[in-house]
């Protein structure tokens, strides 16, 4: 997949996210309010996931319009590496039925330091953790 506007997010210094539990209720409230939230489901799915992982306080959140992004919050310095999941509303050009997970890292990796997944959407919460997993060596505890 090629890069595209707003591909990655990049956070210097010290990170200043909200809480899972705060996305979920903002993602819950958007849901609410406004038909076409449905098609962010799949965001909505793996913030309820991390919620029930038991790690989620090992994993920053912030959202950049409706993309999360996210930051493993074990100690690290300078620039944060990121895992961006892309909303529908982003415009990434993906597939009928799939979404972007995208990785921009510190150190060079097999697949460089910037990387871009497309995925079916049923398949969000695995391809997520997944990505923690191989990004930030963090897996759900339950």
């Amino acid at each position: 997949m090629e890069d595209f506007p707003f591909a990655f997010a990049s956070i210097e210094g010290r990170f200043r996210g909200t809480s899972w539990a705060a996305v979920a209720e903002w993602f819950d409230e958007l849901n609410r309010e406004h038909e076409g939230f449905a098609a962010h489901r799949y965001l909505r799915d793996i913030v309820a996931s991390v919620l029930d992982s038991g790690v989620a306080d090992r994993l920053g959140v912030v959202t950049s319009m409706h993309d999360l992004v996210v930051v493993s919050l074990d100690p690290a310095g300078g620039r944060h590496e990121t895992i961006k999941v892309i909303s529908p509303s982003t415009g990434a050009p993906v597939g009928e039925g799939c979404f972007a997970i995208t990785f921009s890292g510190r150190k060079k990796r097999r697949e460089g330091r910037r990387e871009i997944r497309q995925h079916p959407v049923a398949d969000a919460v695995p391809a997520f953790w997944r990505m923690v997993e191989d990004k930030f060596g963090i897996r759900p505890e339950r």
